[in-house]
């Protein structure tokens, strides 16, 4: 089987003849370029190259983030940015955009009839030798409620334009050599983005629970937005689609999730399945207390998947708590690490993750969220040793 046929075989729940095996390199690559400790064999590689070189499934989901120069950014404080891998571009009508950029800082005042959003990006070296490819936001767009109609104009004037041939291009170069994601949005819902990228963290909690009627207005001046998008997706050649990431069961704690999540993760899933499409997405964080909630939303892949002991539960207890999801992930980056977990304690981790996958049916394995700057690489060869000794996978 390729890789490609293995990860797709698996999502449906057909034998294989192995675990696939998918790690993330993207932060590790981008960290060891930046430093200048690339080894020589990966030099001028792109993310499928880079699988090759491993002889592991590419993790293609979404795009190929080690082009990091490719991204652009002067929206992404509203949690959007283009990508010439996606199936779609955004671009914002009839309202005037001023940027700075000095390098580290990016600037952007977009000007509505509301009044003026300013925000705030910056990005350093440093942050690149961490493998951080994407900026932190130092000032939002919104800092209370005075902002919300500004933004609401804002996001009423955004135009989704499908670019199915751009995904199509990122699919063919993806080839058999892994699955080609194609990328939705990071956050699954409206609200959802108003807490992921629109507003500083510890004010969004006082916001939603001060002002939760003002902010529901404007999630639904944010709605055609999300649903351009999702039919963009529909409009692209992909088998399976990302939509939304990073859940955590304090942030987006569990009467916030059944509220403001699930519904948008139940109708994107419908909406995807009726178009022969399946749904991944990226659950990343400490699901702990989300995980019953899993399996009512209808999406098929659970990528990104962080077991113990980066969180509580191990990766046999997320399994059987969502039955018929796909786990992708379930390796802890830090075991990769020689700092922090010794090698015949990764050994022994190694026996008891095995020990303890059943069938093994439903499970891409790759590391949660990213092989780490620090990570071994020869302990990516052990997994893959591994894999192939567990030997076929039945159902």
């Amino acid at each position: 089987m390729t890789h490609r046929e293995r990860m797709l075989a698996t999502i449906h729940g057909e034998p294989t003849d192995r675990i696939p095996w998918a790690p993330r390199m993207d932060l590790w690559y981008i960290a060891h370029r930046a430093r200048g400790t690339l080894p020589g064999r990966f030099q001028n590689l792109n993310t499928v190259q880079i699988a090759r070189e491993l002889d592991v499934a590419c993790h293609a989901v979404g795009a190929d983030f080690t082009c990091t120069g490719d991204r652009n950014l002067p929206l992404r404080a509203l949690g959007i940015e283009n990508h010439p891998d996606y199936p779609y571009r955004v671009e914002l009508r009839d309202h005037p955009v001023e940027l700075h950029d000095d390098g580290e800082n990016l600037t952007t005042r977009i000007q509505t009839s509301a009044g003026d959003i300013t925000t705030h990006l910056y990005r350093t070296h440093q942050m690149q030798e961490e493998g951080i490819s994407l900026p932190f936001v130092e000032s939002h767009a919104i800092n209370s409620p005075d902002d919300f109609e500004a933004v609401g104009e804002i996001f009423e004037h955004l135009e989704v334009i499908p670019t199915p041939e751009a995904y199509q291009a990122f699919k063919d170069r993806v080839g058999d050599h892994g699955l080609a994601v194609a990328r939705g949005p990071l956050a699954a819902s409206p609200v959802h983005l108003m807490l992921h990228e629109l507003v500083a963290m510890d004010q969004f909690f006082y916001l939603y629970t001060d002002v939760c009627d003002q902010m529901q207005i404007l999630s639904e001046r944010m709605t055609p937005f999300f649903d351009a998008a999702l039919d963009a997706l529909v409009q692209c050649e992909a088998e399976v689609v990302f939509w939304g990431a990073n859940y955590d069961q304090d942030l987006t704690w569990p009467p916030f999730f059944e509220t403001e999540i699930a519904p948008w993760l139940r109708r994107t899933a419908d909406r995807l399945h009726a178009a022969g499409k399946l749904l991944l997405t990226h659950t990343d964080g400490e699901n702990k207390g989300l995980l019953r909630q899993f399996p009512g939303c209808g999406f098929d892949v659970a990528e990104s998947v962080c077991p113990h002991p980066m969180t509580q539960c191990t990766l046999a207890e997320i399994r059987s708590a969502i039955p018929g999801i796909t786990t992708w992930g379930g390796i802890p980056s830090i075991v990769l690490m020689p700092s922090v977990m010794t090698g015949p304690d990764f050994t022994f981790y190694l026996d008891s993750l095995f020990d303890n996958l059943g069938k093994g049916d439903h499970l891409i394995l790759g590391v949660a969220d990213n092989v780490p700057p620090e990570a071994d690489l020869n302990r990516l060869e052990q997994i893959k040793d591994r894999i192939e000794a567990f030997g076929p996978i039945t159902t």
